[in-house]
């Protein structure tokens, strides 16, 4: 599949609205996930810190690579990049919630780690299904996961594109330097992040936040 992220993305509509009665632990009842309505205003705190979280993350992997391909050959790059020590911001002050993953998935990846769970999954395959039926593609989604006895967790993801900076190693495997191919298939032997075109979609990336428990 070879569609675009359109310059202008429009937000995520027509899905399930929840209130604050799903702001509870989770029960063996409840599915394992489901999408909900990122307009609904109880969400509004978790919808601002996933997208402010998702801009900062996106940011700084777009700079570290800029950095980094600067003053070092692509081909020593490849295992260096992708913030691959990034620590999670903290939470903010007098704020209920906080931060306990930031992840990039796809459904074509490069490292093996960052492969899709089940709800990431069905994240991943709605913005497909999106492209492919040339419907406005969602500008955020709100996930909300439970595990039986555990608060929600809530997911906040947005779709990344395939900028002009990852061609060097994300791009035309035919086209690319030879000596880059081999240290990725050295690397990265299972890689199926190739062979991309410029601003095509690349994957998500995803914000998991859960609410702090209580002082005591």
């Amino acid at each position: 599949m070879n569609a675009r992220i359109p310059h202008v993305v429009l937000p995520l509509v027509g899905l399930l609205l929840l209130g604050p009665a799903t702001f509870r632990a989770a029960d063996s009842a409840d599915p394992p996930y489901i999408f909900v309505n990122p307009e609904e205003p109880v969400l509004k705190d978790i919808r601002r810190l996933g997208e402010t979280t998702t801009d900062r993350l996106g940011n700084d992997l777009l700079r570290e690579v800029r950095q980094l391909l600067a003053v070092t050959p692509t081909i020593d790059a490849v295992g260096s990049m992708h913030l691959k020590n990034y620590k999670l911001p903290p939470a903010a002050p007098g704020s209920i919630w906080t931060i306990t993953q930031v992840k990039r998935t796809s459904l074509r990846v490069r490292n093996p780690a960052n492969a899709p769970d089940d709800a990431d999954r069905a994240a991943l395959d709605l913005i497909k299904s999106q492209l492919e039926q040339g419907d406005p593609v969602s500008k955020v989604l709100v996930q909300r996961v439970t595990t039986p006895g555990q608060p929600a967790e809530w997911r906040v993801y947005r779709p990344i594109s395939a900028m002009n900076e990852c061609m060097q190693c994300h791009g035309n495997i035919g086209k690319m330097d030879p000596r880059v191919a081999d240290r990725l298939q050295e690397t990265y032997p299972e890689d199926k992040a190739i062979n991309y075109r410029e601003w095509e979609w690349r994957g998500l990336l995803r914000v998991s936040i859960v609410e702090r428990p209580a002082s005591k």
